[in-house]
């Protein structure tokens, strides 16, 4: 898949292994793409970018874990022969294309596409500008001490990346134990949660507004959250501007402003963790925002 505009490296790498199964998957991503925010009792929030796009046929993407190596490794080779590919979560830190310095940790997922004596085959397509540096798409083998590496476990993260994990795929989805080796497998579907999630655009974004005008705190567990939710933005009006379905010239200024956003809130976050927040940086980004797309949403609905 080529996309034209950059997704997450979750959405990356899960557009490519659909891919496979899924002829049109840049409209596929495209329509499901859509921002869903909620509030977990302890007033944290959390997001899912789009809903569920890997069900079909009874099946559906689930976490498995392992530990130690060795139980990880027969998991993994038993998968990839059932299913030809697995996605793998991997520490970006650890990825040997990857920008990030040693003691920047994180989940990051790519796909294992083949095996043979002592090697894997990882392909991982996303590709963004850093705050590390560039990080381009990858195709290569990895000896299986290198695969072992960059799937070492994680505990311990923050409570903002554990959901962002668990909501990778669109919905609440169990975690492992953050101690154990990490992939997803297809399995029959399951109940969906009963989460309920904040999607119209606009209320949605005006909430987000007041909650990260009001606490800095915010800002800092949600600024990638934001991030993720301005490209998949970008890759979603794309698609339906290339369309016909949504004007280029509305579009733009709703693309220009999720840019601007990120970058606000990036150093929104900064001001915060040195101990002098910036409400001046959220709400303006955030104004600008809400502005261009009610003007895209108006458009659009007196279209139809």
């Amino acid at each position: 898949m080529t996309p034209s505009a950059e997704l997450s490296c979750y959405t990356a790498n899960l557009a490519e292994y659909l891919s496979w199964e899924i002829t049109d998957i840049r409209w596929h991503i495209a329509s499901a793409i859509r921002l869903g925010v909620r509030t977990e009792p302890d007033s944290r929030l959390v997001f899912s970018q789009h809903t569920r796009m890997d069900r079909g046929n009874g099946r559906e993407l689930a976490y498995r874990g392992a530990q130690p190596w060795d139980a990880a490794r027969e998991a993994l080779a038993r998968e990839l022969a059932d299913a030809g590919q697995v996605l793998v979560v991997t520490d970006a830190a650890h990825l040997p294309w990857s920008p990030y310095p040693a003691d920047q940790h994180g989940p990051h997922w790519i796909l294992v596409r083949a095996a043979r004596t002592g090697t894997w085959l990882a392909v991982d397509k996303f590709s963004t500008m850093t705050m590390h540096g560039r990080q381009r798409p990858f195709e290569g083998w990895l000896t299986d001490a290198q695969l072992r590496h960059a799937m070492t476990p994680m505990p311990g993260l923050p409570d903002a990346v554990r959901n962002r994990d668990a909501h990778a795929l669109g919905s609440r989805v169990p975690l492992p134990p953050d101690t154990s080796y990490r992939w997803l497998v297809r399995t029959a579907t399951s109940t969906p949660a009963a989460d309920e999630w904040s999607v119209d655009a606009l209320p949605t974004l005006r909430r987000l507004a007041d909650r990260l005008a009001a606490d800095g705190r915010a800002v800092v567990d949600t600024v990638d959250d934001l991030w993720a939710a301005g490209v998949h933005q970008h890759f979603r009006l794309t698609a339906l501007s290339e369309r016909g379905l949504a004007p280029l010239p509305l579009v733009q200024p709703v693309l220009v402003a999720w840019t601007k956003l990120a970058r606000s809130l990036r150093f929104a976050a900064k001001s915060v963790q040195r101990g002098t927040p910036r409400p001046d940086l959220v709400v303006p980004a955030f104004d600008r925002l809400i502005t261009a797309t009610d003007k895209l949403c108006t458009e659009l609905v007196a279209e139809v």
